[in-house]
């Protein structure tokens, strides 16, 4: 993960002005001060300590008097520095962060004063020295942790009576771009990508999956008929392929439909920040997982609250057209003491069923050869009624411990269904509830930063499926009353120990262990009742396809990496993993004497007892270079083991609706096993063209193997005497061959401040041959049934989502007015996978059937800043009224057509 350290300015004595403004995405603070004018600047790296409970302690007049007489030294450490010739503000916040000594600025700093480049081995004071040197100004150390710098030539640089004029200084990280993302992206040597609040806001979205638009090698498989997100990373999703988790709480909730079934629940109006990892499974947030690891963030005190503020809020409300009804949201936050804070939100939408795009209406071709466009497609049955909230608690239990406690819960009443026509609605409440609490002891030693986190959370989803009828009025399908839980309780620890090391060669090196703990364990239960009217229809269909049962996940890892003069690292690393799962299946199997001669799934079969487990250890390995400031080479190498879910291992029961489908439990089911190599390149700039611009970017290439992925596939019946089987069986199996997922990741952007422009590429390509081993039970087959050419290869199988197989977006704008005004356009371009599928009869074995549409989408956005606490919005998406189906695959709904969006936000 990475680290969620900012820069800070502050002075709790001194300060009576602060605004913070996004100024061409680089984070500025004007501090005006009395007395000595001191302005103090935490540093962000060694020696910085950006927790809550760690304030700057601030110079006094009778520090800088005894700094005077010479009573006060720096370190003799030796350290590295590389800064560059650059204005002095910039170059100070560098020295700073290398050296961990806060500075502080006695009055101004001249107009135009530059920094002459520091670089090499040398101890604080020699490169104050050598910085200072051609700019007139000295330096005086206050304490042994901060340095003053001051005007020699001013006559008044002892008065402590005058009141000095407002000092700007940059923080020492950046956000620049059209979506605010932090440095901190492109200095980490692997894959990993953020999703500002910056980027959520700035276009209001009728639904979560609409936030991960730009992020290259994430999509979204599901459509907006319902509100959870089934988030593809690297085109694996689902069965915690992703560990997809709210506040470092993991969201596991799993149901069959005939579309996705791994969702999470959150209104994106809560959200402080989304962090994707991609590369670094080797720690906690791993277990189990294949693919990534994405943590939603929502909102705490110092997202709602600036610094040295008691009390305050935030407050945004929503309108549009296209059904686009209401969207709102209120947070606020009070500072009680020095070591206690307390923050809540709450969020309200309401949206209605919205209207496809009308230009270029063609959608897909479904796996039976049938063209279909928006108006054979309908999106009926799209609405939304989503109220979520949250209440956060940080206590500074000591200058070195930490505790922070949230609460974040969601109701949403919805009506979806998975078929082309429409037809066939379900009502839906999902309600969610995530429990965290976490500590961190972080003392004043290098071998300790230890955190602590306990979590529960909850997924509980009703579904009424109505009575269904046939053609003459009668009743054909009995009503269904389901309801769907999931609980997750977990534990995890992490650790980071550093150590210095001599100097080798003309560098310092380093080595830090990170290592840690984790477990969590997931209860699964379904009840279904059904009502009687004289159609078909049992509550073991429901419950069977996503089963109750019991699953524990235990994980553990350790790296170490060495790094040299910040020039060269190397990591290495491995983690254990293990599962296990319990629970009650059946199917037909063979008894003592003979076969039973019970139909499988009329809820008096054979019970069959699941009890899996397996475990693994898996290495990993990283390195990068950095030949010079701005340009890093990085390669990574990790093996994962994928952990079955309650669902897959004890799927059962029988299709809801006209096709008759039996469903087996596979016993022999096996655990996913994963390679991912990837090589890549971060570049970060700055004064590329002009004075204070920046150029970011990230490329990587990444392979990755699964050897015995697990999906759907269509099966034989087994042959038993005297049962009366369906047409078509089907179970979860594993694939004989390996898959192969390979792609290419690209984001680069320039921000010039009255300007930006920028954009991602991802490529995919899946390599799927789809073999496997039909006969899952342990019984007879027919010869008819062995000699079957339709099952154990592709055409058999259901549920596999491919990513677009080319994607770019491209988005630019100008920061207009003092940059209070900020116009800008979006656009993307979507070419959808090969994606797989065929047909047995008249029955569809797959999901991602027949051929998805290219398409592209246009998006206008705007802000004005009416003032310092008011901000107005307006948004258009889907600018040109585009027709299209999202180009993951796994939905028949078209998307939204042209909406039109106004928001006001205000602070106080």
């Amino acid at each position: 993960m990475l680290s969620n350290g900012v820069g800070r300015i502050v002075d709790t004595n001194k300060i009576i002005r602060k605004s913070s403004t996004p100024i061409g995405g680089v984070r500025t603070i004007a501090l005006t001060a009395v007395g000595s004018g001191m302005i103090a600047l935490m540093p962000l790296a060694v020696g910085a300590q950006t927790r809550g409970a760690e304030i700057l302690q601030q110079a006094n007049k009778a520090e800088i008097a005894q700094a005077a007489e010479g009573g006060v030294t720096l370190s003799n450490d030796m350290l590295s520095f590389d800064i560059s010739a650059q204005p002095l503000a910039m170059a100070l916040v560098d020295f700073s962060r290398v050296s961990g000594i806060d500075v502080a600025v006695d009055g101004t700093l001249p107009d135009g004063t530059q920094s002459v480049a520091v670089q090499g081995n040398m101890t604080a004071g020699a490169a104050l020295d050598r910085m200072l040197s051609q700019s007139g100004l000295i330096w005086n150390a206050v304490n042994p942790t901060t340095i003053s710098i001051i005007d020699p030539v001013r006559e008044d640089a002892g008065n402590a009576s005058i009141i000095t004029v407002p000092v700007t200084v940059t923080a020492t990280e950046r956000a620049l771009g059209p979506n605010g993302v932090p440095d901190k992206v492109y200095e980490t040597p692997g894959s990993v990508a953020v999703i500002t609040q910056e980027s959520m806001r700035k276009s209001p979205v009728r639904e979560a999956r609409e936030i991960f638009n730009n992020v290259a090698g994430v999509d979204i498989s599901n459509d907006a008929r319902d509100p959870g997100l089934t988030v593809n990373v690297r085109g694996q999703q689902e069965m915690g392929r992703v560990n997809v988790n709210i506040d470092g709480a993991r969201q596991n909730y799993n149901q069959m439909t005939h579309g996705t079934s791994s969702r999470v629940y959150l209104d994106p109006a809560l959200l402080a920040e989304v962090e994707i990892e991609k590369s670094n499974l080797n720690q906690n947030g791993g277990a189990g997982s294949s693919a990534g690891i994405v943590t939603m963030r929502t909102l705490n005190t110092q997202d709602i609250l600036d610094d040295g503020e008691k009390w305050g809020g935030k407050v945004n409300v929503s309108h549009g057209t296209n059904d686009y009804e209401f969207a709102g949201d209120a947070a606020g936050g009070v500072r009680l003491a020095p070591r206690f804070d307390i923050s809540a939100a709450v969020s309200r939408k309401v949206i209605g069923d919205y209207s496809p795009g009308k230009r270029n209406p063609a959608l897909f071709t479904d796996g039976n050869g049938n063209y279909h466009d928006v108006h054979s497609s309908r999106p009926e049955y799209t609405f939304l009624r989503q109220t979520s909230g949250l209440v956060k608690a940080n206590v500074h239990l000591t200058d070195d411990q930490e505790l922070n406690l949230g609460y974040v819960g969601s109701k949403s009443n919805y009506t979806k269904t998975n078929d082309v026509t429409n037809t066939r609605p379900d009502l839906n409440e999902t309600k969610t509830h995530t429990l965290t609490a976490k500590h961190n002891w972080n003392p004043s030693t290098d071998l300790v930063d230890l955190d602590t986190h306990v979590y529960w959370t909850r997924t509980e989803s009703n579904q009424y499926r109505p009575t269904r009828f046939n053609t003459s009025g009668s009743v054909s399908q009995n009503p269904y009353d389901t309801d769907y839980t999931l609980d997750t309780t977990g534990l995890d620890l992490a650790n980071s120990s550093k150590f210095e090391l001599y100097s080798v060669g003309d560098g310092l090196s380093k080595v830090s262990f990170d290592y840690g703990t984790e477990f969590f364990h997931d209860r699964a239960k379904t009840t279904s009742e059904v009502e009687d009217l004289g159609g078909s229809g049992s509550a073991y269909q429901a419950e069977g396809t996503t089963p109750s049962g019991e699953r524990d996940v235990y994980g553990g890892h350790v790296t170490a990496t060495y790094g040299w003069n910040d020039v060269f690292q190397i990591s290495g690393g491995f983690r254990y993993d293990r599962y296990e799962l319990t629970g009650d299946s059946y199917w037909c199997e063979a008894l003592p004497g003979g076969f039973t001669s019970q139909q499988c799934g009329s809820g008096n079969d054979v019970p069959l007892d699941v009890d899996l487990s397996e475990d693994r250890v898996s290495p990993s390995f990283g390195a990068s270079v950095t030949p010079f400031p701005g340009l890093q080479f990085f390669a990574n190498y990790r093996e994962n083991l994928r952990a079955l879910t309650v669902m897959e291992a004890m799927f059962k029961g029988m299709h809801i609706g006209d096709q008759p489908v039996t469903y087996f439990s596979n016993a022999n089911l096996k655990a996913e096993e994963v390679e991912t190599k990837e090589v890549g390149v971060n570049f970060m700039f700055d004064n590329v063209i002009k004075q204070g611009d920046g150029f970011r970017a990230k490329l990587s290439y990444y392979r990755s193997t699964i050897d015995n992925y697990t999906t759907v596939g269509f099966v034989p019946l087994p042959s038993l005497p005297s049962v009366n089987w369906p047409s078509v069986g089907a179970g979860m199996v594993n694939l004989s061959d390996p898959v192969y997922m390979t792609g290419t990741e690209l984001e680069a952007f320039y921000d010039a401040g009255e300007y930006y422009f920028g954009g991602t590429l991802t490529t995919s390509d899946i390599d799927l041959i789809g073999n496997y081993n039909q006969f899952i039970l342990d019984t007879t087959y027919s010869t008819a049934a062995q000699n079957a050419a339709t099952y154990g290869t592709v055409g058999g199988l259901f549920g596999i989502y491919a990513p677009p197989k080319r994607k770019y977006t491209l988005d630019g704008g100008f920061r207009l007015f003092d940059q209070d005004l900020v116009l800008g356009m979006r656009a993307t371009f979507v070419y959808p996978e090969e994606n797989y599928g065929s047909q047995v009869g008249s029955v569809s074995l797959s999901t991602v059937g027949g051929e998805y549409y290219k398409y592209r989408v246009f998006d206008f956005y705007s802000s004005y800043d009416i003032n310092d606490a008011v901000k107005l919005r307006f948004a258009v998406n889907n600018l040109f009224d585009e027709g299209y189906v999202q180009g993951s695959g796994g939905t028949y709904a078209p998307a939204p057509g042209r909406t039109a969006i106004i928001s006001l936000s205000g602070n106080f």
